[in-house]
Formats: C-alpha cells, sequence, structure tokens
C-alpha cells in the first residue's frame, strides 16, 4: 500500500494518532528494558523477558479506560502474570505438562473476561506469558531473572501509559447520554412552548438515537461490564432511545396535525422535559443526581383529568392521543432517572417487583461488583455462551499447538503459539481473514529477514540499532495498514532481538515462518470447527427467539383484554427470553471492530433490545391494571388492537426468519394507506365511544395499548436497514 499522503492520510487511517503513539509507547518501553537486561546487566533471561512484559502488556494487550486507569490495570495484573510465568517454568520440564496446563490457561484467562472488559482486553498478554516461559529450555534456575525482567517490562509500561504520549481521554458513553437528554429536553419543552411548530428538527433526534448504538461506539468506550454502572448506561440509553422514539412522534404530529393539546398534558411534557435535563446535568457532572420528582405529581394530575373533561371537538382525538404519548414519555422518563441515578451511585428506590414478576428492571441496582461478576461468570458457564465457546476454541488450538510443537521439537515454537492467537478470531470468517494476511506478511518479513541475517552476519550492534525503529513499525503499521504489514515488520524487529542474544543464520527466517504457518493452520483448524458462528451468531438466535416470544406474548396480552383469550406463560417466556439476549448483545458489544463484517450496520440490535423490554414492561402493566375481557365492550376497538397484534407478529415473524438465516433483507415500503389498524383509528373509535360523555375509563387502556403496539411496530420495522426514500423514527 502506498505511503504517500502525509500526515493527513496517517490521521485518517489512525484517528488521533492513538496506534502511533500506542506504538511509540511500546517501542521505548520494550527497548529500554532490553538495552539495561542486555547491556547493563549482561543477563539475557531478563532482557528477553523485559521486552517481552512490555509488548505483551502494551502491544497485545487492548486495555481499555483513561490513561491511570490502564497503569492501574497492568499492576493489578502483575501478580498474576508473575504466577503464569511461574506456571509456565514449572510445567514446561515435557511437552504434555507444558500442553495441559495451556489448555487450563488458555479457558481460564480467556473466559475470566467476561463481564470484565479490562481482563479480556488482556487476555492475549496473559497467555503470552505462559506461552514464553513454558517453552525450552527448561531452566526453573531462572526463574528469578525471568519475574525481574517481568515486572520491569509490565511496571515500566503502566508508567509509560500516564507519561509518557498518553492517549487523549476516551469519549464517554455517558457524554453521549447527556448529549442525547439535553437534547430531549429543549424538544419536549419547544413542543410545550409551540405545539404547531417545534423549534429542533425530527432529524436530530434520530441522529442523537444513532449515535447510542453500540455499532456507533468506540471499542474501549463502550459499558459492557458486569458492573451495575455499566448496566445502568446500556439500559438508560434503551430508555433514552425510546423517548426520542415518542418525542419524535410528537414532532411528526404537531407538523402534520394541527391541534391545541390538553394542558394537563403539557405539564407532564415539562415535568419530562425537566427530568432530562437533570439527566444531562447529573451525567455531564454539571449537578446532582437527576430526580423523578417532577413525574409524581405531574403523571397524577394528568391520568386523574384525562377522564374526567368529555371529549368532543374536531381536535379530541389528537388530543388523546399526544397526551397518551405525554404519559409514554413521562413512564419512560421516570425509568431513564432511575437507570441514570444508578449510573452515578445516587440511592434508588428498593426493587418493588412481585417474585412472579421478578427479576425486575433495576434488580442489579446496590449489589456488589464482585457478587454481579460472579452471577455474569455462572450465566455463561454453558456451551451457548459465546464467551465460553471462545474460551475453549482458543483453549483447544493452544494446547494442540504446544503439543506438535513439542512433538515436532521446534527450536522456535514460540511463534507458532503467538500466530495460533493472533489469528483466531471470534468467527471462521474472522479467523480466515487473519489467516491469509499473517501467512503473506510472514512470509515477506522471513525473506527481508533472511536477508539481513546474511548481510549483517553477527554484528549486534547493527540489530541493536534496528531495533526500535523495526518494533515502532511492527507495532503501528498493523493497525494503520493492516495485519500483513505488522506481521513482516514483526518478524524482522523478532530477528533483530534475538540477534543481540546469541548468534543466529539466516535459516531462522524459515524456522519462523514455519513455525507460524504451523500455528496459524491450527488456530485456522480449532476455528473452523468449534462453534464458528462467533459472537454475531449467538446473538442472532438469542434476538430472534426474543422476537418470537415478546410477539407471542403481545398477541396473547391484547386477545386477554380483548376477551378472546385467556393468560398463559407467554409473558414469562419473554421475560426469560429477553434475559438471555440482553446477556447475550453485551457480550457481542466486547468485540473488536465490526464482528458482523458482511452487514455491519444493518441490524440495529440495540432496537431489538428496546423491543424486548417495551413488551415486558408496558405487558405487565396491561395485564396488572386491565381485566380480562375489559374492552370487550367496544368490539370494534378490540378488533382493531388483535389485528395490530397479529400484523405485529407477522412483521417480527419476517425478522425472525432473516436472523436465523443471517441473511437481513430490507424492510418494506408501506404504502400511508395500508388497510392496517393503527392508533390513531382505535383513538377515533375511543373518541366516538364516549360519545360527548366523560368515557369509560377503561377505555384509556385502549389507548395506551394502542400506542404501545405502534411504538413496537415503528421499532421492530426499524431493526432492518431502510430502503432508499423511507425514513424510521429512531427506534
Amino acid at each position: 500500500m502506498p505511503f504517500g499522503g502525509g500526515l493527513e492520510r496517517l490521521e485518517a487511517r489512525d484517528p488521533g494518532l492513538r496506534a502511533v503513539r500506542r506504538s511509540a509507547r511500546v517501542t521505548l518501553v520494550a527497548c529500554a528494558g532490553f538495552y539495561a537486561a542486555r547491556y547493563g546487566l549482561g543477563n539475557h533471561v531478563a532482557a528477553i523477558y523485559a521486552l517481552f512484559g512490555a509488548i505483551a502488556s502494551g502491544g497485545m494487550s487492548f486495555v481499555p479506560g483513561m490513561p491511570r486507569e490502564r497503569a492501574r490495570t497492568l499492576l493489578m495484573a502483575l501478580p498474576v502474570a508473575a504466577a503464569l510465568v511461574t506456571l509456565g517454568t514449572v510445567l514446561g520440564v515435557h511437552s504434555w505438562t507444558a500442553a495441559l496446563g495451556m489448555l487450563g490457561v488458555g479457558f481460564v484467562v480467556s473466559f475470566a473476561g467476561v463481564g470484565a472488559p479490562r481482563i479480556g482486553g488482556l487476555a492475549g498478554g496473559l497467555q503470552a506469558f505462559y506461552i514464553l516461559a513454558c517453552f525450552p529450555p527448561y531452566a526453573p534456575a531462572t526463574l528469578g531473572a525471568r519475574l525481574a525482567g517481568l515486572a520491569t517490562g509490565m511496571v515500566l509500561m503502566a508508567a509509560a501509559e500516564v507519561w509518557l504520549l498518553p492517549d487523549f481521554p476516551p469519549g464517554r458513553y455517558a457524554d453521549r447520554l447527556a448529549r442525547a437528554a439535553a437534547l430531549a429536553s429543549g424538544a419536549l419543552r419547544a413542543l410545550v412552548a409551540e405545539p404547531r411548530s417545534p423549534s429542533d428538527s425530527p432529524e436530530r433526534l434520530m441522529a442523537a438515537s444513532e449515535e447510542l448504538r453500540m455499532s456507533r461506539v468506540p471499542d474501549d468506550g463502550r459499558p459492557t461490564s458486569a458492573s451495575a454502572r455499566d448496566r445502568a448506561l446500556c439500559q438508560g440509553a434503551s430508555y433514552m432511545r425510546h423517548l426520542l422514539a415518542q418525542t419524535w412522534q410528537l414532532a411528526q404530529d404537531a407538523r402534520d396535525t394541527p391541534g391545541i393539546r390538553d394542558p394537563a398534558a403539557s405539564r407532564l411534557l415539562d415535568a419530562s422535559a425537566t427530568a432530562c435535563h437533570g439527566v444531562a446535568l447529573g451525567l455531564s457532572g454539571r449537578g446532582p443526581a437527576p430526580s423523578d420528582a417532577p413525574y409524581t405529581a405531574a403523571a397524577a394530575d394528568f391520568k386523574a383529568h384525562r377522564i374526567r373533561p368529555p371529549m368532543w371537538g374536531a381536535n379530541s382525538a389528537a388530543v388523546v392521543r399526544g397526551g397518551a404519548i405525554a404519559l409514554d414519555i413521562a413512564y419512560t422518563g421516570a425509568l431513564l432517572v432511575t437507570a441514570v441515578r444508578i449510573v452515578l451511585g445516587a440511592p434508588v428506590s428498593a426493587d418493588a417487583t412481585p417474585p412472579a414478576e421478578r427479576p425486575g428492571p433495576f434488580w442489579y441496582a446496590g449489589q456488589p461488583v464482585l457478587l454481579l461478576y460472579a452471577r455474569r461468570l455462572r450465566a455463561h458457564l454453558t456451551p451457548r455462551s459465546v464467551y465460553f465457546q471462545n474460551a475453549v476454541r482458543i483453549a483447544l488450538a493452544l494446547a494442540a499447538g504446544r503439543l506438535i510443537v513439542g512433538v515436532l521439537d521446534l527450536s522456535h515454537g514460540l511463534w507458532a503459539l503467538l500466530a495460533t492467537i493472533t489469528v483466531m478470531g471470534t468467527s471462521a470468517a474472522g479467523t480466515r481473514t487473519a489467516l491469509w494476511p499473517a501467512f503473506g506478511g510472514t512470509l515477506a518479513g522471513a525473506v527481508l529477514a533472511a536477508v539481513m541475517l546474511y548481510s549483517v552476519g553477527d554484528h549486534v550492534v547493527v540489530y541493536a540499532v534496528v531495533l526500535a525503529p523495526l518494533y515502532l513499525l511492527a507495532f503501528s503499521a498493523g493497525p494503520v495498514l493492516g495485519m500483513g504489514w505488522g506481521q513482516a515488520f514483526s518478524t524482522l524487529a523478532a530477528v533483530a532481538a534475538f540477534g543481540q542474544l546469541a548468534p543466529i543464520g539466516p535459516g531462522v527466517a524459515a524456522v519462523r515462518f514455519t513455525d507460524i504457518v504451523i500455528g496459524g493452520v491450527v488456530g485456522a483448524l480449532v476455528g473452523l470447527l468449534a462453534w464458528p458462528q462467533g459472537g454475531v451468531g449467538e446473538l442472532r438466535r438469542a434476538c430472534s427467539r426474543l422476537l418470537d416470544q415478546g410477539t407471542r406474548a403481545v398477541t396473547e396480552i391484547v386477545d386477554t383484554i380483548t376477551g378472546d383469550g385467556t393468560a398463559g406463560d407467554a409473558l414469562v417466556q419473554a421475560r426469560l427470553a429477553q434475559v438471555i439476549a440482553e446477556a447475550t448483545y453485551v457480550q457481542y458489544a466486547t468485540e473488536r471492530g465490526a464482528p458482523d463484517a458482511e452487514h455491519p450496520a444493518e441490524t440495529d440490535f440495540q432496537a431489538i433490545m428496546l423491543a424486548g423490554d417495551r413488551t415486558v414492561t408496558m405487558g405487565q402493566t396491561l395485564v396488572d391494571h386491565c381485566p380480562p375481557g375489559a374492552l370487550a365492550a367496544w368490539p370494534r376497538s378490540a378488533t382493531q388492537l388483535r389485528d395490530a397484534a397479529h400484523h405485529l407478529r407477522l412483521t417480527a415473524l419476517s425478522l425472525t426468519y432473516d436472523l436465523r438465516s443471517g441473511k437481513p433483507r430490507p424492510a418494506p415500503v408501506e404504502p400511508p394507506d395500508r388497510n392496517v389498524p393503527t392508533d390513531h383509528t382505535v383513538i377515533a373509535d375511543v373518541c366516538a365511544a364516549s360519545g360527548g360523555r366523560a368515557p369509560d375509563p377503561l377505555l384509556y387502556y385502549a389507548v395506551d395499548a394502542a400506542i404501545w403496539l405502534a411504538s413496537l411496530q415503528r421499532v421492530v420495522t426499524a431493526v432492518r436497514p431502510a430502503t432508499e426514500g423511507r425514513t424510521a423514527a429512531p427506534g
């Protein structure tokens, strides 16, 4: 790939020069430790472990967080790294003991990353410490030098994270949520001030909703840990997206349908705007934790007010619809406030969810981090978990590679296992993608290394001079230019390092290439044979089940309250499917890059999580407050609600098929005059049924159910990519 274009092209490929800065840190630390031990102390063992300690903890690890947080993580991982080096040194006596140890270490280190992104980011480096120590020569007497070199490399790397070309602080997901809350607050206030022409454009609301999608967030900025804070951030983002969607709907209605909003609904919207403003201030650190107090009086006033006045006049349907959406926004805002209070560590009310309806939405509030982490571990200790699948795949590949290297007695077998780690992806496609660049780059590097060894010979000073530039290119070329370039330069850098420890000949380049091929083939075979679908495949299955169980619950609830069915266990099954899907979605969000490379932005999985949450929460509300058959007295509205519920299920079943097949199709464009019941028609019937009198309070459950079904229909329809010319609401 051409190198022209200067700094602008480099910044285009490496925003903020993060990869270059990181490469410079790792190179300076690795070479400083190596030179000090090799030439200052004359200790070759300490030199190689100081070099490798920096490379494994800085170059092979991807620890998220602020510079000081990364430094603390490295220091806390030092005892674990020392234990792995010790274990590898002891078990390296035989190939079979080393392979068994590799099996255990590979699984435990990989699986420990569940619920802890920083541990997961260190997995490759920690495995590398055991790999280095378990290879010949078997020399337990050198354990002290090994540990000293390791500690030197890791401590220097931790210090460099803070003081040597530190990265710019990554953007916080909480800031995205704060910006969305501020925008929602402004839009709601604009709707209150002038219902007919809101100042904020609906397009801005859609853009803010899209910014909350995990696929729009950098890898190291995603809230994916098992902590209550990260759980609440993910949950709050779902509530925020629904609030934005309903605000968007009100803005569209204000443009399309002139009318006068109910004063009680306006007060409710104003309370929601106040709460969203508090959310924005609290998350941005400019104010205290938000409170749901603004909702209490406004919601009670609205619910009492909307059943008192008679419903008449040309604008009655628009008034009723606007009030129902305002109440939905208020309920969602109250949930958002609770989630944000958990994020900020503020106290929240005790979980009042009845035992039969648990887990409640905020069951994790106040739980210790270690307990939440243990729950996440237990939940994923199953072959259906992608965490478990990946840990088994990596453990099998590393153990097989170590056994093969021992049987073949490869002199530089270390590189075989490092190649295995490099090419192991979370899916067969990921493994294939990594395999060929690794082979091609290593072959090119091996050829250049052979030329270098033949030309330089035993002139150690030359290797010492070129070591730092080669490692700088090795660590920066991979992220910027591609894996092949990184492998080529790392091959040259490894030869330059070992050339300073002992005389080597041109044949070592061919040996390294052979090792890379063996390790890459082992990793590719295991990756292809053991659960090749990876995170996105498991997430598709979980989401298809959530859509299936969720829409079955919707039709069952609607059939029950309209007098055409009986309540069963559909809502319970939907709640269970929601828990499984949310856990799988969090795992998917931890994968680096775009796990679904063929369709990176087509399926809005977070919208499916939102649909599942809306199904369970609002469905339970209807079950609790609307008795079976309560709406049967209004057969026209009941029929339309049942038709809308079944239309939603048909839409979801089509999407479910696409998810299971892995071949998403664009959502069809439905004509505006489609013969499908909508919330508008139900509300018109409710207004007509009142006959100019104060309506029966139960009729408002028909309104709320219609708004619920309409919002779910929009969310499910927007999950798939929009066809050209179609604009979907944020959801």
